[in-house]
Formats: C-alpha cells, structure tokens, sequence
C-alpha cells in the first residue's frame, strides 16, 4: 500500500476502500467550495459514487495509470491529490488537487505536491508533470508557480462548469528542473 509522510501533520495515502465513507463526507460538506472548479462534484451523491471511483482508482495505481492519494492532515482527511494521466511514451503526467475549506492556506498543499512531484520524478522516472489550473482560481495556481514550474500555455473556454466556462492555464515542471531546485535547496 502507497504511503508517504511528509512531515509530523502531512501525510499521502493510496485511497482505498475502507476511506470511502470518510472521503464522501468531507467531499459533502466541501461541495459549495469545490463545485466552482470541479465538475466532477456534482456526479458524487453518495458513497456508492466514492466506492465506483475508488474501484477504477485502484485498477488505474495496479496498471500504472495513475496514482490517487488521500491527504491526511493529523490524521484526518483534509483532501486528494492525483498523479494522473501518466502516459509512458512521452513519460509524463498530470497532477490534480483540491483541500476541504477547513484546511486551505496551512501549506498542506505545496507539501503535497512537492512529495508527489519527488515521487514522480525519482520514483517513477517521468520526464515531465503539468498542473492545470483555472484562470482565476489563484490560489490553486500559487502551487505551480511557488514550486518552479513554468506556465506554458492557456487554453480559452476549456472547460464547462456550472453554466460558465473556464480558462485553463497550463504549467509544466522537467525532472531536470525539479532535480536542480532540490539540489540548490539542499544546499542552504
């Protein structure tokens, strides 16, 4: 089973099946602060939805498809984090995140990502990772850009939520690039 702790507070844990009532509260009570940028919310009305994704969730980390994690924060689940979208001809993937409201602006997420970008990168050997992020969803796009990636693209109207659509800004991270910051920072 996928764990990581990141720090005494912080850790990563691979969802599973036993996760999934908790899971489904906390997406419960965070629909008002999720549902302006994630269209999936709207599809999960019950555990029974939480316990379908978890299946196929399961079956993409077996097939090295993808890699969904819970974010516990004291034990308590404070979100998700995904590596996703991992295709190995061109060795690269995706990373997707949301936090509940209760723990947003603790640096819980920047940790996240950070130990997920490692994983990717040394663990898994994948050249390059993209975070997608809503135009105006600042707070989500704080995390690329406070971990060296480089906005590398728009692309207009790309997605339809809640009758408006989104822009989605596209930032990107190399290993090498990654591999370079962890060495200057280790250094200080």
């Amino acid at each position: 089973m996928f764990t990581k702790i990141i720090d005494k507070n912080i850790s990563l844990k691979l969802k599973d099946y036993q996760d999934n009532e908790a899971f489904f509260q906390l997406i419960d009570s965070s629909r008002d602060h999720l549902s302006s940028y994630m269209v999936w919310v709207k599809s999960v009305q019950s555990v029974g939805d939480v316990e379908k994704a978890t299946r196929q969730h399961l079956l993409e980390y077996v097939n090295k498809q993808a890699l969904h994690c819970l974010i516990l924060y004291k034990g308590e689940i404070a979100g998700s984090i995904s590596l996703q979208d991992i295709n190995w001809s061109t060795r690269s993937g995706e990373i997707g995140y949301w936090l509940g409201p209760d723990f947003t602006g603790l640096g819980i997420m920047t940790k996240a990502v950070s130990t997920l970008l490692d994983y990717a990168f040394m663990e898994r050997d994948l050249h390059k990772v993209e975070i997608w992020a809503a135009e105006d969803n600042q707070k989500s796009r704080n995390i690329p850009k406070r971990l060296g990636f480089t906005q590398e693209g728009i692309r207009r109207d790309d997605e339809y939520i809640n009758g408006k659509y989104l822009t989605m800004v596209i930032y990107g991270l190399l290993k090498d690039e990654w591999q370079r910051m962890e060495s200057n920072t280790k250094k200080v």
